[in-house]
């Protein structure tokens, strides 16, 4: 039998919002709700709370003033508003406790039977699916989120959407309803393949002639990756618009020897400029804010070319080719390359390099005098290097200072709230971070704990303690010197080369995890986001020790900028 609130040892914590159950295990929790027989349901099928079935997946309020809510649901807006719906009825919601959605309908099956998953008429009408796609679309974009994720279960489909980079359940529908909501995607996107099969992988996108796209998202593209027992999972990301008049970086989060290096970069009207980072790292944008600050600089006398798949850069002065994978397996790019060759372009702008003969092309069109932009996957600037030897570019061509001259690596990380952050020292007696990794920061900061932050657990001004994203990122401008040691096989001392002061005769560059650092230091970073994004603190430590006096220098700069 589950222990009444404020009974001893139960770690019930009343009072304010941002009450929860304390000192409760995950099991404990569950085993409490399940065997609470002293309160009713308000909730349930017959309560005295009117609530949607998709309320009933993120929230469950009982008459002795307990409410079990779907993790990261606390702050949503419909969780607020079935808490004064509670009101309303004299009951005084006290006690909050986490759980997550499978268990929440559990809960309701066990009390009620209200949840109506084992229908077999749970056919969903063609209006009926296009408008929860709308409606899930349009909650996604509202919270400014990157992704949607659905994962049709056996008893569920699960619902998240990334948000500032974090991924959050947003609610839950039946399994069939998931399964037409998906369908109902594809059958309004374009560039969908042949094999519509629900154990077939598909890829698709969906633009603003699908009508199911809010104001201020140009795209929705889709993955869809079957799953077992015919099921299936759906990522679908979206692309929000981007007016072309946004032309400056400054805003992004690079730091102003980055900005200078990108400005050297856009002020050249050849050699081969490549940026790298994950999905989602922010890459179209400074992209995109580049080249139209190139355009305009240029008094618009230049001409681009662009290469996309699908076409997601806003750039009025370009010619923007849309090129996809042909029936026979030709790759649409090496087409396109071809013609852009014959286009008269001063610019020319690939989406990604992926494939040998891409980047032969890519070479070729540098070597002719133009200047080329694109992407490749690698995870930092220097490695792109490694990736187009890996695609078959020779090393005596990326030994040529005129072929290779920008290199750019990026990722984005979440912004804490200052509102609910908490000092390193509180993260550590609730134990979100180990005494060694707070040492470390106290050491490369020269700070105590007390001035060193880590994101809270979220308020009603932020979205899980983050309050935006901003880039982290490292800018190599190449140099004979540079090259040479690539191309000799000298990782070491070309490493060592790019972090030498200029005044001692190296190139002054700054990795990712310094600029990543920078921030934390700041406080506007998360240490345990920057382990999980960028690299962790004892590497820094190991191989850049020697430049901990500048980080302690950069964040001094950078407080002094948020003063």
């Amino acid at each position: 039998m589950g222990k009444k609130p404020g009974q001893s040892g139960v770690g019930l914590k009343p009072g304010g919002e941002d009450s929860f159950f304390v000192g409760m295990s995950e099991d404990d929790r569950k085993e409490y709700l399940m065997n609470m027989t002293d309160a009713a349901l308000l909730t349930g099928e017959v309560g005295e709370i009117d609530v949607t079935d998709n309320d009933r997946r993120r929230i469950a309020v009982f008459s002795n003033g307990v409410c079990a809510i779907a993790t990261n649901s606390r702050w949503s807006p419909d969780v607020k508003a079935v808490l004064v719906k509670a009101k309303r009825v004299n009951v005084e919601p006290r006690y909050f406790l986490e759980v997550d959605t499978a268990f929440m309908v559990d809960l309701y099956e066990h009390f009620d039977k209200s949840y109506g998953m084992d229908d077999p008429d749970n056919d969903v009408p063609e209006v009926e699916r296009q408008r929860k796609l709308k409606d899930l679309i349009s909650l996604a974009a509202s919270r400014k989120a990157s992704d949607i994720h659905m994962r049709v279960l056996r008893r569920y489909t699960e619902v998240k959407i990334r948000v500032f980079g974090r991924v959050q359940e947003v609610g839950s529908m039946p399994p069939d309803e998931g399964m037409a909501v998906m369908q109902a995607a594809f059958s309004v996107a374009s560039d969908v393949g042949e094999n519509s099969s629900v154990m077939s992988f598909q890829q698709g996108a969906l633009n603003m002639k699908s009508g199911v796209l809010p104001p201020g998202v140009d795209m929705l593209r889709l993955q869809y990756s079957p799953t077992s027992e015919n099921r299936g999972a759906l990522v679908a990301r979206l692309k929000f618009s981007t007016p072309a008049n946004e032309v400056e970086i400054d805003t992004l989060g690079y730091n102003d020897d980055q900005i200078r290096d990108i400005i050297s970069f856009r002020r050249r009207t050849n050699g081969l400029y490549i940026l790298a980072g994950k999905v989602s790292s922010g890459k179209t944008t400074t992209l995109q804010r580049t080249l139209n600050k190139m355009y305009l600089e240029k008094n618009k006398e230049i001409s681009m070319f662009t290469i996309e798949e699908p076409v997601e850069l806003e750039l009025p002065g370009a010619i923007q080719c849309p090129v996809k994978k042909k029936p026979d397996g030709t790759d649409g790019f090496v087409e396109a390359m071809k013609s852009a060759l014959r286009s008269d372009p001063n610019i020319i702008v690939v989406g990604e390099i992926r494939s040998k003969e891409t980047a032969y092309l890519a070479i070729q069109a540098v070597m002719t005098g133009h200047a080329l932009w694109s992407t490749v996957h690698a995870g930092y600037a220097l490695g792109i290097l490694d990736r187009l030897t890996d695609l078959g570019v020779e090393s005596w061509k990326l030994e040529d200072p005129g072929i290779v001259r920008g290199l750019i690596y990026q990722r984005l990380c979440g912004v804490i709230c200052k509102k609910c952050r908490t000092t390193m020292n509180q993260a550590l007696e609730r134990g979100r971070v180990s005494s060694e990794l707070v040492e470390q920061m106290v050491h490369i900061f020269g700070k105590d704990a007390d001035h060193l932050y880590a994101r809270g657990k979220g308020c009603s001004e932020c979205k899980l303690g983050l309050a935006s994203r901003t880039v982290v990122a490292e800018t190599v401008p190449t140099d004979p010197e540079l090259l040479s040691l690539y191309s000799k096989g000298k990782r070491r001392e070309m490493f060592q080369y790019w972090v030498k002061p200029v005044e001692e005769g190296g190139l002054g560059g700054r990795p990712v995890m310094h600029h990543a650092l920078t921030k934390v230091g700041a406080g506007l970073l998360d240490i345990d986001e920057v382990e999980e994004e960028v690299d962790l603190v004892s590497e820094y430590i190991k191989n850049f020790s020697n430049l901990i006096p500048r980080l302690q220098q950069d964040v001094a700069e950078l407080e002094a900028t948020m003063a």
